[in-house]
Order: structure tokens, then C-alpha cells, then sequence
């Protein structure tokens, strides 16, 4: 470990200890996992771990939150939510990250007063915190961050200067294998901003990513815009899903189904104009993805994938 993160780690065990005792938002990705790992060094006696559990939590993060849960040494509490109740999270309105964050860190807080006092302190002596770091605090485009300032949470990764690449680094050293753990994000960021979300379409999206997790990508998003399900994945998913060497007509000859090729594409590009080395999905997995999004309801799958591109829908 160099000495800047040394010096890190020292600054933020100590603000932990200041702000002892603490209720940590644990999501079971990068960010709280590391906060939570260092508070069970600095402070163990004085850390409740509080995950939202909901149809916007994607497999990943719901296997990891089950894998680590019982391996830090800290009480976990888990806190059933369903944000779809809420007609002005459902609606997917620009403000939707702002208005979900502040939802679910308020019954954070309600429930970390309730741990308090069973711990005989006053409910009002927690402090809530959560896992924004460095890079987020720089981040133009986190309406959550917010809400979050606006509840009185506490960021201290963020307070110390951590940035994911250093978290990672040292949950690596520590042994604790989400290390490598890639990017994730709510299910809800896939859908386009202004159409709803619905119980259907996180349906279609967790088992069309599930699927390509099987497959052995490690990013990828499965995003819905109107009545079409588009795929985007890093380079390396996207060699291991498409036959971006194969010409036009002879990828049209393996995909028989009609949500994947038609007259014109929902790109809105013909299939005549469209590049002969454009990354098309592989016919077998387009045709799963399709029969995936027909069981929700979604007519169309881009037979184009596309690069991942971070963040939500919101832009």
C-alpha cells in the first residue's frame, strides 16, 4: 500500500471513529463493501450494516450482498422495499434518482434509529452513511447525491479522497474477492427517462443481462426504449456475443426471428445501408433475448450491439 492511501486509510478510520456509532446503506457493491470493511476494523461494535432490498437491485449485487453479508462481522439488516408503490419513482421522471435515493435512505435512517435505541443509545446518535466516493463526489450527472446531503448522510469515502481505484486495490490486498467486482448500477437506469417502469420490464431486463452473465460477460446492460431492447457491453463482451466479421447476409441467414430483423431496423437504419462489419448479436443469443423481451411484452431487439456507455438513461 503506497503512502497516499496509507495516509487515506488513516484519515477515514479516524472520521469513522469520530462519527461512531454509524448505520452504513450497504448495496453489496464496491463502495459500501469497502466503507463496511473498514468500519470492521476501526469500529466494530459501533457499525450496523442496512440493505435495501427491491426489484431495482440487480443479480450481481444480490449475490455478492448474500456472499458477504455473514463475512464482515457486522449486524446486517435488511429493509424490503418495493419503489414501483411509489407512482413518482414508477413514472421515471428526470428527477427519478433523486426522488429513489431520498425514499430509500429516509427509511435507512428509520430503521437506524430503531437499531440505536435496542442499543440503548439515542436514535438521534447514529450517524447514516454511504458509499459515494471521490469520484463520485466529482460526478456532474448524481441527482442522489442530493438527497443525501439534503437527509444529513454522511459520504466518508468521499470526505477522504478515496476513488474506486484505490477501494479496489485494497479490498484485493484485504482478500475480499468483489474486488474486481465491474460497475453496477440500479435496474432502473435502463429504462429511458419518461417511460415508466414497470414490474415487466425489470423483469425483461435482470433475465436478459442474467443471460449474458451466463455467457460469461462481465458488462453489460440491457436497456428498454419504447418497444425496443437494445444491448450494449464492453469490447471485450462484445467480441464474445457478436460476429462483428460476418457480412449482412450471412448473419440474416442464422437469426430467424422477426424481432430481430425486419424491413428496417429499430436503429432506424435499413439493413441495406447498415455497415458490413457493424457488431451484430449472434443469432442464437438474439433469438433468446428476443423470446425474453416478448414474455414482457417488448415487440423489438436491436440485432446491433452497442458499446456500454456509463450512467443511466437520464441523458
Amino acid at each position: 500500500m503506497d503512502r497516499d492511501a496509507y495516509e487515506k486509510l488513516a484519515a477515514l478510520e479516524g472520521l469513522l471513529r469520530a462519527l461512531a456509532p454509524v448505520a452504513i446503506g450497504f448495496s453489496g457493491g464496491v463502495d459500501s463493501t469497502f466503507l463496511a470493511a473498514v468500519a470492521s476494523r476501526a469500529i466494530p461494535d459501533q457499525t450496523a450494516l442496512f440493505h435495501l432490498a427491491g426489484p431495482f437491485v440487480s443479480t450481481p449485487e444480490r449475490t455478492a450482498f448474500a456472499e458477504l453479508s455473514g463475512t464482515l462481522g457486522l449486524p446486517v439488516r435488511t429493509i424490503e422495499v418495493d419503489q414501483l408503490t411509489d407512482p413518482a419513482i414508477a413514472a421515471n421522471a428526470p428527477d427519478r434518482c433523486y426522488r429513489c435515493k431520498r425514499a430509500g435512505f429516509a427509511r435507512i435512517i428509520e430503521e437506524a434509529r430503531a437499531w440505536a435505541a435496542e442499543c440503548g443509545l439515542a436514535p438521534e446518535a447514529v450517524c447514516v452513511l454511504d458509499g459515494s466516493n471521490a469520484d463520485d463526489a466529482a460526478a456532474t450527472d448524481r441527482p442522489g447525491m442530493r438527497a443525501l446531503a439534503e437527509l444529513g448522510v454522511r459520504s466518508p469515502l468521499a470526505e477522504a479522497g478515496f476513488t474506486k481505484a484505490e477501494e479496489r486495490a485494497l479490498l484485493r490486498t484485504w482478500g475480499i474477492p468483489i474486488w474486481n467486482m465491474p460497475a453496477g448500477a440500479c435496474l432502473a437506469t435502463r429504462v429511458a427517462t419518461g417511460e415508466s417502469i414497470t414490474t415487466e420490464k425489470l423483469g425483461c431486463i435482470r433475465a436478459a443481462e442474467d443471460f449474458l452473465h451466463e455467457l460469461g460477460c462481465t458488462q453489460v446492460r440491457a436497456r428498454i426504449e419504447g418497444d425496443e431492447l437494445r444491448i450494449e457491453a464492453s469490447p471485450e463482451d462484445l467480441a464474445r456475443i457478436t460476429t462483428a466479421g460476418i457480412t449482412i447476409e450471412a448473419e440474416r441467414t442464422t437469426v430467424k426471428t422477426e424481432a430481430c430483423h425486419g424491413e428496417k431496423h429499430r436503429d432506424g437504419m435499413n439493413t441495406d445501408d447498415e455497415p458490413a462489419k457493424a457488431p451484430r448479436l449472434s443469432g442464437n443469443i438474439c433469438a433468446r433475448l428476443s423470446a425474453l423481451a416478448h414474455e414482457a411484452g417488448i415487440p423489438y431487439v436491436s440485432p446491433i450491439a452497442h458499446l456500454y456507455r456509463r450512467g443511466s438513461m437520464n441523458h
